[in-house]
């Protein structure tokens, strides 16, 4: 089925699938997102039902369950649970967003559907969280120009992405490839699903939950429309989710590439985090430390 979505839509790029519902609650669909979702593991959500709980209650009695309030469209997904986990060398805390066991299953089945469709429209510029993609390979990329000499390097992150794409760009950037009215509703009813924390349940019209199952690919369906606007003659990019390195012949360069990774952010509503944000040289080996 994934190959198949996956070559359909690589053949048409301008195709927008309207038959994808019916998939999301196939058993075997279903079935290879508990897989996923029982190797992640994972804490449970505000429902405090735990994976061990799960299989004592019947995975094949959960999934016939989820099946059958997908097809019948009663299935509503609950608010996550929301904690701060401490960012590593850093005072700062990371919002992580933890939906229950059963509403990752359903995530983990439409990223199963949905992702071979987008994937064929993702650049070679964007390594996080792609198929046969990795840190390593986007290393390398970095490695390789530096050698042909792209030395100046503009280096940031997205400031509080995840929590920051509007949800009606996001849409709209799903819509491009996908007419699916049911696909559609289900992906709001996720996104509007809110967080719950200390009790109290919010619902902002941005963000996508760090922590959700289907977050990243919401995060590179959105930042694609970032890599398809960036032109090589600023620089050669590269994009790991909401991280960003562009690769410099000199400083002026480097700088304009800043100037207009910064305009194309503002234009999807997003902007560099100022504290993480800089130009670098990387010297040669016989040179000294490293120029700012």
């Amino acid at each position: 089925m994934q190959h198949a979505l996956y070559r359909a839509a690589k053949a048409d790029p301008g195709r927008r699938f309207h038959a994808l519902y019916d998939k999301v609650s196939r058993s075997d669909v279903l079935q290879q997102a508990w897989a996923a979702v029982r190797a992640n593991n994972g804490a449970p959500g505000i429902d405090k039902i735990t994976v061990a709980q799960v299989e004592e209650y019947g995975v094949a009695r959960l999934l016939g369950e989820l099946a059958s309030e997908l097809r019948e469209g009663r299935y509503r997904p609950l608010p996550a649970r929301r904690v701060l986990i401490p960012k590593p060398g850093t005072t700062e805390r990371r919002p992580l967003s933890i939906p229950p066991v059963r509403d990752r299953v359903v995530q983990a089945a439409a990223k199963i559907v949905l992702e071979p469709v987008f994937e064929a429209d993702f650049l070679p510029v964007s390594f996080g969280f792609r198929p046969r993609r990795s840190a390593h390979d986007a290393l390398q990329v970095l490695i390789d120009e530096c050698w042909r000499g792209r030395r100046w390097v503009v280096e940031t992150d997205i400031a509080s992405c995840f929590s920051a794409i509007p949800h009606d760009q996001l849409m709209r950037a799903v819509e491009e490839r996908v007419c699916d009215r049911s696909v559609l509703k289900l992906l709001r009813a996720m996104l509007r699903a809110g967080v719950m924390e200390e009790g109290q349940v919010s619902r902002p019209d941005t963000g996508t939950p760090q922590g959700g199952v289907i977050s990243p690919v919401f995060c590179n369906v959105y930042l694609h429309r970032l890599d398809r606007a960036w032109d090589d003659g600023d620089g050669v990019l590269v994009r790991y989710a909401d991280d960003a390195i562009v690769m410099c012949w000199s400083r002026s360069q480097a700088e304009r590439a800043l100037e207009r990774l910064t305009d194309l952010l503002a234009g999807l509503g997003l902007e560099p985090k100022a504290a993480k944000t800089r130009i670098v040289r990387v010297p040669r080996a016989q040179e000294g430390e490293v120029v700012v």
